[in-house]
């Protein structure tokens, strides 16, 4: 638990000064609960000795009122501080998370799926926050209930009847020490469980036409089924042991109060103690029952803590590939980008994807890039983007090595169309802007119509602030295509990457794209891969990737000449109408 709490440091050294206040607050509260009973006893004995007084009574009516009255407003002050500083740290935890993700270079979504990074953010990170606040505060109060409590059974009343009483209640904690390693593996278990069950939710949401077009709803219902009853199961076996504390405290309590009772009545016989230092007593006795049960299923939240803070830090501990140092440069042009012997392979792959890649990229240049599917096109082009440091030969801008440029900065000098076009439930103007925020209403409309998606927002329901529903639901591929397409292009990027960018668009439109960007962006380098021909035949450079290595290169006319893949393929698609 201290690592829980030594991870939780920096957060605890940011709120000190609350942190200690709660501490004082809970103290009084636990200090104040002791109170009553002693008022108790001591009053059963004034009336049992014939004392009470007129003015004892009202003393020990007003303080009978007044104690629970302070606790109250203690009680009070203790719950607002706790769950504010509840809420605070979920959101600085969770902005951590966030930034972290934001941060961390593609390699992280490799190794772990969307599933497991949503449940670390949101059951781990809840768990957490519960570490911090109300398990803190179940830590503190019992066991400062249970000093006060003890200390006053011994001091103020008697030793002998309080070890009596309370020397068979470490038997049980022996016990639940050995139950509780025990425990601490279900619950890890039962974190990866949960993670898995969370990806196959996401999965059967996000693919649900997919399931309905090949009829495989029952067949995914089924698989979903099974992942809820394994978390159900591994959940069983944690309950199955919780279950078991609560008979164990209820025989331990009712063995300690019997010795209690027999004993003390004893004392009292023999005048050793009075009838009301009996009584209160037996309820300072009852009031150890409720912190003992507390803090043994406190330990069941440690447990939980414990698992959930390394999951947690796990990912928070995860250092980037994709970084600057102290001497990156800044970059906002480029003259020549070349690619020098470049090989590569994902980090958890065994094959290399791109073998020996050799060619240049100059400022202004159309380029051109087919191949058959899986040739490696794709991660090819993304070498750009900076997603992984290239481990195998040199990407160098304008004779320097990409990693001495700062990455936002080479970033930005790229606007990137991805294969799969991600959309977010925003209006079609805000998905535009996210490639430009402060872009001009003038410049959203040039974005608009070099995409040749102009006609479109005129047909949607509310033009440019018609909610494209959840992943661009309300769109159709290629309305989605075109509207990514003008995301990249509002930012006037230096570079223009199309991944495939125009496959849901028919000729005409394709054509129509492709003219705007020879009209607008005549200066500037553009980069397509396609699988369609059309898209490339007049790029000054084309690049023929088989096998991910670079077969042919050249102009449309030179590949031709060449009588190879190229020229083949080519006359597939013009002639007979086929596509790889």
């Amino acid at each position: 638990m201290f690592e829980v709490y030594k991870s939780l440091g920096w957060f605890f050294k940011q709120e000190w000064k609350k942190y200690l206040v709660m501490l004082l607050l809970l103290i009084a509260l636990s200090f104040m609960s002791i109170i009553p009973a002693r008022l108790l006893g001591e009053a059963i004995d004034t009336i049992v000795a014939g004392e009470l007084s007129k003015r004892l009574l009202i003393g020990f009516v007003l303080l009978f009122v007044l104690v629970p009255l302070v606790r109250y407003v203690f009680d009070f002050c203790y719950h607002y501080l706790i769950n504010s500083q509840g809420q605070k740290l979920s959101y600085q935890l969770r902005k951590r998370y966030l930034n972290k993700l934001f941060e961390m270079d593609s390699k992280l979504y490799e190794e772990y799926t969307k599933g497991d990074l949503i449940a670390r953010v949101t059951n781990d990170l809840q768990a957490l926050t519960v570490a911090a606040t109300s398990l803190l505060q179940e830590i503190v109060y019992n066991t400062s209930l249970l000093t006060f409590t003890i200390g006053t059974m011994i001091l103020s009343i008697n030793l002998k009847l309080t070890l009596v009483s309370v020397t068979i209640m470490p038997i049980s904690f022996f016990i639940l020490t050995k139950i509780l390693r025990r425990m601490r593996r279900y619950y890890r278990t039962h974190r990866k469980i949960y993670s898995n069950m969370t990806e196959k939710v996401l999965e059967s949401v996000e693919g649900v036409k997919v399931v309905r077009a090949y009829v495989q709803e029952e067949n995914d219902r089924k698989q979903l089924e099974e992942a809820i009853h394994e978390d159900i199961n591994s959940w069983r076996k944690i309950v199955k042991f919780e279950t078991i504390f609560g008979p164990l405290f209820d025989f331990v309590y009712s063995i300690s109060y019997f010795l209690a009772f027999a004993y003390g009545t004893y004392l009292v016989i023999f005048q050793e103690i009075t009838v009301g230092q009996l009584i209160t007593f037996t309820m300072y006795l009852g009031m150890l029952y409720g912190p003992i049960i507390s803090l043994s299923n406190i330990f069941n939240g440690i447990n939980n803590a414990i698992i959930s803070n390394e999951r947690f830090s796990e990912i928070l501990s995860k250092e980037t590939d994709v970084k600057d140092t102290s001497d990156s440069k800044p970059i906002i042009n480029f003259n020549e980008i070349e690619f020098k012997d470049v090989s590569f392979k994902y980090p958890f792959d065994k094959h290399q994807v791109i073998n020996h890649i050799n060619f240049t990229i100059n400022k202004g240049e159309k380029i051109g890039i087919v191949g058959p599917t899986g040739s490696g096109k794709s991660t090819l082009i993304r070498q750009l983007l900076r997603e992984f440091n290239v481990k195998e030969g040199q990407i160098l801008i304008d004779g320097l090595p990409i990693e001495q440029y700062q990455v936002l900065h080479v970033r930005n000098l790229v606007g990137y169309v991805p294969q799969s076009h991600i959309l977010f439930r925003r209006t079609v103007d805000e998905n535009i802007l996210i490639g430009k925020q402060e872009a001009e209403p003038n410049e959203v409309e040039t974005a608009i119509r070099i995409a040749d998606f102009k006609k479109d927002v005129a047909y949607l329901t509310d033009g440019l602030n018609t909610l494209v529903g959840e992943s661009g639901a309300t769109l159709s591929g290629g309305q989605k295509q075109r509207l990514s397409i003008a995301r990249a292009l509002i930012k006037d990027p230096e570079i223009l990457i199309l991944d495939d960018s125009l496959s849901a668009v028919d000729a005409d439109t394709e054509k129509t794209i492709i003219n705007h960007l020879k009209e607008y962006r005549n200066k500037k380098t553009t980069i397509i891969v396609a699988h369609r021909f059309s898209a490339i035949k007049d790029a000054d450079k084309i690049l023929v990737l088989v096998d991910g290595k670079i077969i042919e290169r050249g102009t449309h006319e030179e590949l031709i000449a060449l009588d190879g893949w190229y020229k083949e393929q080519y006359i597939k698609q013009t002639v007979l109408g086929e596509e790889d």
